[in-house]
């Protein structure tokens, strides 16, 4: 998806700090959901009033010596930061699977944030020969570059 799909797409476009995840089974004991809590540093599109903790839960995750694997499902780590693209109020989701997670990383140098590209490891594009081939990830953006781009789609 472009930014301007991702933009549209969501309900709320925030940057968080994952606080945990926990993988369990859902009730009829036949798919692993993984919970994630975060912490909402910042919100770029969305009410303000938004509480500042949210939860998603999505398919996969590991119980025990069992992992159920989604491929393109995002990853995500406590402790990470990153910039999500949500939709849906009660029960928000990422947009477009691992497209709308975005990781960040803070230069040490400078201490400005960058945004990493989306994981694309699943994702091949078919080029004008009809041969498949992997999508080379994107160079990381400054986080304050991105937030103006995503401004100016929303004044669209």
């Amino acid at each position: 998806m472009s930014l301007s799909e991702l933009v549209a797409a969501s309900d709320r476009i925030v940057v968080v700090k994952v606080i945990s995840v926990q993988a369990a089974w859902d009730s009829s004991h036949r798919k692993i959901l993984s919970t994630i809590e975060v912490d909402i540093e910042q919100i770029w599109k969305g009410d303000a009033a938004t509480a500042s903790r949210t939860s998603i839960v999505q398919p996969g995750g590991t119980v025990g010596d069992i992992e159920m694997a989604v491929g393109g499902m995002p990853q995500f780590a406590p402790g990470e930061k990153a910039l999500l693209f949500l939709h849906g109020r009660a029960r928000p989701q990422v947009v477009g699977m691992s497209q709308g997670k975005r990781t960040l990383e803070r230069d040490t140098r400078s201490g400005r944030w960058f945004v990493q590209s989306p994981d694309m490891t699943c994702v091949v594009q078919r080029g004008s020969d009809a041969k498949l081939r992997h999508i080379q990830a994107a160079a990381p953006v400054d986080m304050e570059e991105l937030h103006a781009q995503v401004d100016s789609l929303l004044r669209q």
